[in-house]
C-alpha cells in the first residue's frame, strides 16, 4: 500500500495495486475490460465490483472535480441497464452496445454516470461532456493490454518499497 499522501495519484495508486491483488487472487471479472487509454480526470477505480442480472459485471471509476462516477457494466448480452437509469433518473446513459470480438463471455457494455453528493452528470457541462465523448467511443480491453494501467501499476509497486 503506498502510504506517502504527497506521490501523485496515490489514492489511484493503492485503488489499482488492490485491483491488480483481487485479479491475481482469483477474481479476474474485476476491471476483464478497461479503456485502452486513461479516462480524463480519472482520481480514483473502486476495488470489487458487483454482479448483476444473467451475468453482468459493474466497475465504478471517480473522476473530475465533481467527483462524478462512471459505472462500466458489462455483461453477456444486451441490458435494460441504460433505459432503467433514464427511467429512473438516477444518472445519465453516455453508451450501450457491443465490445469487439474476442472479447469473451462479455459482449455488451452500458456506461452511466452518477453524481455525488452534492453534484449529478449534466450535459452542457464541459466535464460531463468530455467523459461522456470519451466513454461512448473508447476501445475495451483486457486489464492487461491498457498501457496506463500497467503504468500505474509499476509506479504503485515501487512507491511501496
Amino acid at each position: 500500500m503506498v502510504q506517502d499522501e504527497s506521490i501523485t495519484d496515490y489514492e489511484l495508486l493503492n485503488d489499482v495495486l488492490h485491483i491488480d491483488f483481487n485479479r491475481r487472487n482469483g477474481e479476474r471479472e474485476e476491471y476483464a475490460r478497461v479503456p485502452a487509454a486513461r479516462p480524463p480526470g480519472l482520481l480514483r477505480m473502486t476495488p470489487g465490483g458487483s454482479h448483476g442480472e444473467d451475468g453482468a459485471f459493474a466497475m465504478t471509476y471517480q473522476f473530475g472535480e465533481q467527483w462524478l462516477h462512471a459505472i462500466v457494466e458489462l455483461s453477456p448480452r444486451d441490458t435494460d441497464t441504460c433505459e432503467t437509469v433514464k427511467a429512473d433518473g438516477i444518472g445519465l446513459c453516455v453508451r450501450d452496445g457491443a465490445v469487439p470480438a474476442g472479447s469473451g463471455e462479455r459482449q455488451h457494455v452500458a456506461v452511466y454516470f452518477t453524481g455525488n453528493v452534492s453534484t449529478e452528470p449534466r450535459v452542457g457541462d464541459p466535464e460531463t461532456d468530455e467523459a461522456a465523448t470519451f466513454w461512448s467511443t473508447t476501445e475495451m480491453v483486457p486489464f492487461d493490454e491498457a498501457a496506463w494501467l500497467t503504468d500505474l501499476l509499476t509506479r504503485g509497486k515501487a512507491a511501496t518499497r
